[in-house]
């Protein structure tokens, strides 16, 4: 699956095997709380075709919650690829 932004690929990588609350997922990507609201609910829109969400377990966090194995298993197999992280390259004109 392609995101729309490194961020949102990160958020998903995060959040495939662990449950976290969005104060801690706010503070490792230095957003605010309403910030991994609105890219969870974009997340969940991205996987709504694969058979899967993001479910808000009170007091525990974010977790996966997958509806149809076959569906997202092939999801899997689509971004097994590892993220890459762009780095910046500076270039000096003189």
């Amino acid at each position: 699956m392609r995101f729309p932004n490194q961020r949102l690929a990160q958020l998903f990588d995060a959040l495939q095997n662990e449950t976290l609350p969005q104060d801690e997922l706010a503070r490792r990507f230095a957003v605010s709380t309403r910030t991994v609201r609105t890219d969870i609910t974009a997340l969940n829109a991205l996987l709504a075709q694969h058979g899967a969400q993001f479910i808000l377990n009170r007091g525990a966090g974010y977790q996966l919650k997958i509806e149809d194995a076959q569906r997202f298993q092939h999801l899997q197999q689509q971004t097994a690829s590892p993220l890459r992280v762009p780095r910046r390259i500076v270039c000096a004109i003189y």
